[in-house]
């Protein structure tokens, strides 16, 4: 898709308000105007990670039923395997625990659609988003008094960012859980904010307004409300 083509797609797309307005326009009908694109692989990347961000929930209880944008509903749980492009191998005694496995094969994946779409956006979402889990974990652990080490997922991929640091004493200084995760959120969408590329009409362009729609989302679900 050309740059005019995609002039003629964000143009379409309607305006995001900030974090906290509803989103106006559900994930799977973004991923079905941005099919056609040359962004339809960063989309679907970006929309994949909130996919499985709903098969965690899921899997520990904290969600009752989902619908997942990118991923079959049966390949949520069982009995039906995740794609390829989410199975890592790794030997039984390796100590990583099947959730993390998952994460570490998504963040490859990422990378390496990122990669192939010579995309400076994705590249650094990755960077930030791997950066800020690995933090988070960490910051965990510690309190637990557990291992950081064996909590860091596909931490090669991440990038030494202030934000991030800024973020994780922000998260830790919340009163309650809700708005720690709030906190994170709108760091995150601060973050695509700062790094989207404007009037560019690009796929960067798209994939930004994919991971801010995600971020609007996410913050619905923190209200209780159906996005």
């Amino acid at each position: 898709m050309s740059s005019g083509e995609n002039y003629y797609l964000l143009a379409s797309l309607p305006v995001l308000g900030e974090p906290g307005a509803p989103p106006p326009l559900s994930l799977a009908e973004l991923r079905a105007r941005a099919s056609r694109s040359d962004a339809a692989p960063l989309v679907d990347a970006i929309l994949l990670a909130d996919d499985l961000r709903l098969r965690q929930g899921l899997l520990a209880g904290e969600l009752t039923a989902v619908e997942p944008v990118v991923i079959a509903a049966d390949q949520i749980t069982a009995p039906s395997p995740l794609p390829d492009v989410l199975v890592v191998e790794e030997t039984e005694d390796s100590g990583w625990r099947a959730d993390d496995l998952v994460w570490k094969a998504y963040w490859h994946h990422a990378a390496r659609v990122a990669r192939r779409r010579h995309s400076p956006f994705m590249r650094a979402w990755v960077g930030m988003e791997v950066a800020l889990r690995n933090a988070l974990a960490a910051a965990r652990a510690r309190a637990l008094g557990r291992s950081v080490e064996a909590r860091q997922v596909a931490a090669q991929l991440g990038r030494d960012d202030t934000v991030v640091e800024n973020c994780v004493t922000a998260w830790a200084a919340a009163a309650d859980p809700l708005a720690g995760l709030r906190v994170l959120l709108r760091a995150r969408w601060d973050w695509v904010t700062k790094e989207e590329p404007r009037y560019s009409f690009s796929q960067d362009e798209i994939a930004a307004y994919a991971a801010k729609l995600v971020l609007l989302v996410e913050w619905r679900r923190s209200m209780g409300v159906a996005a």
